[in-house]
């Protein structure tokens, strides 16, 4: 299959205009988890230096997936992101559990 999944992770208070230059970029869907971590910036204000974050994961058609990942990109030095980051994935098969079809890269 030509799917890819692209996950980032950014902090929570970007959530909201990530959406929307996911939306304003044509990506039909996105799954959104709260995650918690630390890296180059903890939080020293925390005793467990845990950063609250999402993790965004949209799946794509490997025909979009550059596109996609410059439209994230792009949005985080817009918005001064100084920790996160980006992941792109090949997906072996991608399925519709309500369905149990495939669902083709056409259709992302």
């Amino acid at each position: 299959m030509n799917i890819k999944r692209i996950t980032t992770i950014v902090p929570i208070d970007q959530l909201v205009e990530l959406e929307k230059c996911l939306r304003a970029a044509g990506v039909h869907g996105m799954t959104v988890d709260n995650v918690q971590g630390f890296g180059v910036h903890a939080n020293y204000f925390r005793s467990d230096l845990l950063s609250e974050n999402v993790q965004v994961q949209v799946f794509i058609g490997m025909d979009r997936c550059e596109e996609i990942t410059e439209v994230i990109k792009r949005f985080a030095i817009d918005a001064h992101i100084s920790a996160g980051i980006l992941v792109v994935e090949s997906i072996d098969r991608l399925i519709d559990l309500n369905t149990g079809q495939d669902i083709p890269a056409t259709k992302l």
